[in-house]
Formats: structure tokens, sequence, C-alpha cells
């Protein structure tokens, strides 16, 4: 900003100099001096300082305050350097606070006007309406940098709230995914004991037959494995996720998408009307995926019910495929765009449920859908358990 000031200030130094320069002789016989030596210099101190009036502002009024002074008790022909006045008192106003550039800024003003007022008792050349153009020319730059100042310090603060809540929002966000991870942490934990009951079971039951029945006990044996294999799926699963309450973890058992159907009439009873469709055949998913894909359903039906309105209708799709278990939930809802967050009452909501379908492998793509409503559409490698 100073080389813009500068080339302000050596463009009205430069103004004035030819000015002063080419004044009509006519004119030169209404003023006591004829431009020499002083003139020039007194029309340098009154623009060449305001290269400087954002770094210096209370120095540079000062000095064109006084070559203004000088060069009106001088009584100098008038030139464009006094347009250095208004720019001197437009800069303390914006650069001080307000109470400083007030106790700086009036007093000068005063000052001017009080001059001028002398000059239109002792000279016949300056009259009252030169009192009213000094006023102006004073008070009003002084106040507009004070809006300036104002004006510039509400922007500054509208950019430090935004930055403090754009801070506030992230941290929110870490932690629902904090509180999500150790969520999931606890049911992958009640998945993983399941499937080690199955495996402690059945390698129970095999010894006891193991002299008998040798081929139940190679089934028992084969159920082993299968539950051995899931359970380090599981266990991959859940490294790296740190379990933070040990002290809430549900006993219950997990649900599972065979659940739905329940989940469904809950909904219902609530005033969500739900329509339910599965394609393929449903065979086994590992334990894992069926807790995961019954949640986001819950969760998302849970959005709709909470954000769609009171005459929102949803429909959920569960399709098996080979590789693959697809969930899609669906409404046709006027709010549910609007209201779905990153974090929705009890640490699931968007966040959550991409945690969830991200830890299992999979994608989740949720937004608005064509002609109102929402849609979330988790797709999840199918595990067989």
């Amino acid at each position: 900003m100073w080389v813009f000031d500068g080339a302000i200030a050596v463009l009205l130094a430069s103004v004035s100099f030819i000015a002063l320069a080419n004044i009509p002789a006519s004119d030169q016989e209404l003023f006591t001096r004829t431009p020499d030596f002083w003139a020039y210099a007194l029309a340098l101190a009154q623009t060449l300082p305001l290269a400087f009036r954002r770094i210096r502002p209370v120095t540079v009024l000062a000095i064109v305050v006084a070559a203004f002074f000088f060069d009106r008790a001088l009584d100098y022909p008038s030139s464009v350097a006094s347009v250095g006045v208004p720019f001197a008192f437009h800069s303390l106003g914006s650069q001080l606070p307000r109470r400083r550039s007030l106790q700086i800024g009036i007093p000068f003003a005063a000052f001017l006007v009080a001059f001028t007022a002398m000059g239109v008792y002792y000279a016949d050349s300056v009259d009252w309406g030169t009192v009213v153009v000094v006023l102006i020319f004073t008070s009003a730059p002084l106040l507009l940098g004070r809006e300036v100042n104002e004006r510039r310090r509400y922007l500054t603060e509208l950019e430090e709230r935004a930055d403090r809540l754009e801070r506030e929002r992230e941290e929110k966000a870490r932690e629902a995914v904090r509180a999500e991870r150790a969520r999931i942490a606890r049911e992958l934990h009640d998945v993983v004991a399941h499937e080690m009951t199955v495996m402690t079971v059945q390698a129970a039951g095999a010894r006891r037959v193991l002299d008998t029945d040798p081929a139940q006990a190679a089934e028992a044996l084969t159920a082993i494995e299968s539950a051995g294999h899931d359970a380090l799926t599981e266990m991959r699963r859940l490294l790296g996720l740190l379990r933070q309450d040990k002290s809430s973890g549900e006993l219950g058992p997990q649900p599972g998408l065979a659940r739905v159907d329940g989940l469904i009439e809950q909904m219902e009873e609530a005033g969500l009307a739900v329509d339910f469709v599965t394609e393929g055949e449903a065979g086994t998913v590992s334990a894992g995926v069926d807790l995961n894909a019954y949640r986001i359903i819950q969760e998302s039906l849970t959005n709709s019910l909470k954000h769609g309105g009171p005459r929102a209708r949803a429909s959920v799709l569960v399709r098996y495929e080979p590789d693959r278990l697809t969930v899609e939930v669906a409404d046709d809802g006027r709010g549910a765009a609007g209201g779905l967050s990153a974090n929705g009452g009890s640490g699931h909501g968007l966040l959550g449920m991409h945690e969830r379908v991200s830890m299992l492998g999979g994608t989740l793509a949720a937004g608005p859908r064509p002609g109102g409503g929402f849609i979330v559409t988790a797709e999840i490698p199918r595990l067989r358990s």
C-alpha cells in the first residue's frame, strides 16, 4: 500500500508544482506573495508526507497542517497541495483507534477552523464560506476515516469468528469420529467375542465325539475354522481403533439384517411409512457386515423420520450379490437434505456411516435425490460367516 500512497503523493506534488508555475497574473494579484522557493517547499510539505500516511498518520497530519498553516499565513497563491489536508485527516481516522483519532483530529480541525475565522476577521479576501469549506475538509474526512476503520475492524472480527467456528466445527467432527470409532470398536469386540464363543463350544463338542463319531467331529472342526477365519477378519478391522469408553459397553446381542423388519415396524409406529425390498439370495454375511448394514439402515431411517416431514415415505433396499452387499435407503421428505448432519445426535450421522463403511472396505454415497428427498447408498464387500 505504501507504493500506492507514494504514487498519489508524487502525483499531487507534481500537479501542485505545475499549478504554481502557471498561475495567471490576474490571480496572483489577489495574494500578497508570488510563488517562490518557499511556496514550492510548502507545497511539497503538504503532499509528499502522504506517502507515509498509513504508517505515521499523526506525524503526517502535523506536517501537512503546519505546512498548510504557513502557506495560508504567508498568503501564497492557493494550489492543489491543500488537498493533502483532507487526505491526512482521513488517514488519521482510518488508522487509529476511535478515541485517539478523535482526541488528535478534533484539536487540529478546530485549529484550522479558528485560523480561517481569524482570516475572515482580518482579511477582506476571506469570507465565511471559506470557514465552512475548511470545516468540511477537516471533519468530514476524519469521520469518513472513522467509518472505514470501524468497517475494517468489523470485517476482521467476522474473519476471526469464521476461523474460530471452522476450528470448532473441525474439532467437533474429529470428536464425532473418535466417538463413532469407539462405538464401532465395542460392537466389533462383541462380534469377535461371539465368534470365539462359537469356537469354544464347537471345540468342546468335537472333543466329546472325536472317538465315537469322527464325521461329526470333522464338521465341528470345519465350523471352528470358519469362525476363526471370521474372527481374524474382524480383528484386523479392529486394529487402530481406540476403545475410549469401557464402562458403557452394551451387553445385549447385536442386531443384524434379520431384525430389519422389527426396526421398520418401530418406524411405522412412529409415523414413517417404509417399503422394504430384498433382492438376491440372502445366504450368509460376516457378523461385522451384518451389524453395520443394520446400523446404516437404522441411522438413515431415523434421519428420514426426524427431517422428512409428517407425510414422508421411505424405502429400504437390501441387495445380496455374490461379492458385495448393497444397502439403499431413500425418502421423499422435505427436510432430510438440510437436516442430515455429520453428527446426528448420538454420534452417528454421515460421519458415522462413512466410518462404518470405510472400515469394512466399502463405499458410501449420500445426498439429495432428484425430485426431493434424500438417499443413502452403501456398498460393502460381502464376507461369509
